[in-house]
């Protein structure tokens, strides 16, 4: 196959690595008139408008901005079924190929359904991890479970496997040809994680039964609708389709007619330790956990803490966990954080890093602009911290202010600012609402309520699987 690659930095380097040997790459495309005219690994870089000085079969679009320049070349006359996105590209020349981490599953022992999870790649965000942990709840119940994915990251799937969970990396995912359907039916119910992997619901709900779980924000139907216009809708109707919370609700059925009319909301590991640190600390501390991005409001946590005085900032820390880019937005959160002394920066951590953190934290903050649940205030939750969530995160439905958790309302940083003064002026109270906070868990997001949620949606979903034609 002859390629043009649209996009030359980051996301081609970081990926050029898995073009099959086989591709004959013709010209690189890209709108960095510096760049244009020079060569990038032997061929040669050409603005967009000179597209047709090409002879190839399909041009991949290497970037995050991949709509962009979708209607960059249409507008230029290149036919839509000659544009691939990189999803795509992967899908069509991996497909069949499969590899296996192996968790510590007996598969002799499992008594259960085997049930496959497939998800979005592998790495550290919500909706990833509440896969893994769906994985791990039904495993434990007795259940055949493998948790599939397109890629990962390498921590993060070492770190699932050595939880137990087996893991195959499948490269045509979102999408699924005939070798991947026939290794499908080898399943007895397919749980199909997040609405990007939306490409392969139908197909696979025509061999096989599929719950779909819904957790994506606003955002992500934004960027991905036009990429996924070949989903027909009509075919949405005999899947049995569950949201993390009523906001993710909300987002799907503005875009799809009300298909959702339940919930699931995930569970989490008891990670909770009997053992105290002795002593009493002599910093409060107030954490955001999350890759710094919009949507997390990271901005909004640090001018909320720019509005508290110095006094009462004296023997309070304030920790930003996550990777932060080198985008407008990090560099915005960067300036913010540079003119507070009090707040830090810690960058990236792994799950076990963020499991030791929480033994420094006192609060857990999530000042979200959108937030469908949140992990980490369940998390939170767990380990027995007060928690400040906005109004805007699906947690906040299972919070009442002022008892088990507080609640500010999103994009308001002078509401966030009186939720932390409230905290610094009662100390002696979080400790009540901690307690309150862990009850809230021990309710609704164990591992085992989970696993009872889980297993008996997907006994659903079988059930209402064989009542249609497939079924027979």
């Amino acid at each position: 196959m002859k390629i043009v690659i649209f996009g030359v930095g980051r996301f081609y380097q970081e990926k050029k690595q898995m073009i099959p040997l086989e591709t004959e790459i013709v010209a690189f495309l890209d709108n960095n008139a510096a760049l244009q005219g020079r060569f990038m690994d032997g061929c040669p870089i050409a603005a967009p408008c000179e597209v047709g000085c090409f002879s190839y079969d399909k041009i991949i679009l290497m970037s995050l901005s991949e709509e962009e320049m979708e209607n960059q070349l249409l507008e230029l006359g290149v036919e839509k079924g000659n544009i691939w996105y990189w999803s795509r590209f992967m899908s069509e020349m991996y497909y069949g190929t499969f590899k296996l981490y192996c968790g510590s599953t007996d598969f002799a022992k499992a008594y259960g359904k085997r049930i496959l999870i497939i998800s979005t790649e592998l790495n550290y965000n919500g909706g990833t991890i509440a896969a893994v942990y769906g994985a791990r709840a039904l495993q434990e119940r007795g259940n055949l479970v493998i948790l599939a994915a397109p890629s990962g990251d390498k921590t993060f799937i070492k770190e699932t496997v050595d939880s137990g969970v087996s893991i195959v990396i499948c490269p045509a995912l979102p999408y699924v040809h005939l070798e991947e359907l026939f290794w499908i039916r080898q399943f007895d119910a397919v749980l199909v994680n997040v609405f990007q992997m939306a490409p392969c619901v139908s197909d696979i709900n025509a061999v096989k039964p599929v719950m779909w779980w819904i957790h994506e924000p606003v955002e992500i139907y934004e960027r991905t609708l036009k990429q996924l216009q070949d989903i027909k809708k009509d075919k949405l109707k005999d899947i049995n389709i569950y949201a993390v919370s009523k906001i993710a609700q909300k987002n799907f059925n503005a875009c799809f007619l009300n298909k959702i009319t339940k919930t699931l909301p995930f569970g989490i590991p008891d990670q909770r330790t009997k053992d105290k640190s002795s002593g009493k600390k002599e910093d409060l501390v107030l954490a955001v956990i999350g890759a710094v991005c919009p949507r997390k409001a990271q901005d909004i946590f640090v001018k909320a803490v720019g509005l508290l005085s110095v006094e009462e900032k004296q023997n309070v820390q304030f920790w930003i966990i996550g990777f932060i880019g080198n985008d407008e937005y990090g560099a915005q959160v960067r300036a913010l954080a540079a003119k507070e002394s009090t707040v830090k920066l810690a960058g990236p951590l792994t799950r076990s890093e963020i499991c030791e953190a929480y033994r420094e934290i006192d609060v857990v903050v999530c000042p979200s602009r959108e937030e469908t649940m949140s992990i980490v205030v369940t998390e939170g939750m767990m380990y027995g911290k007060a928690c400040i969530a906005s109004d805007k995160t699906g947690i906040a439905q299972y919070m009442e202010d002022g008892e088990n958790g507080l609640i500010c309302k999103a994009e308001e940083p002078a509401d966030l600012c009186e939720k932390m003064r409230w905290i610094m002026q009662n100390q002696e109270k979080l400790s009540v609402m901690g307690s309150r906070a862990r009850q809230t868990y021990e309710t609704y997001f164990t591992m085992k309520a989970f696993g009872q949620r889980l297993e008996g949606v997907l006994q659903e979903t079988m059930d209402q699987w064989k009542q249609t034609d497939r079924g027979f």
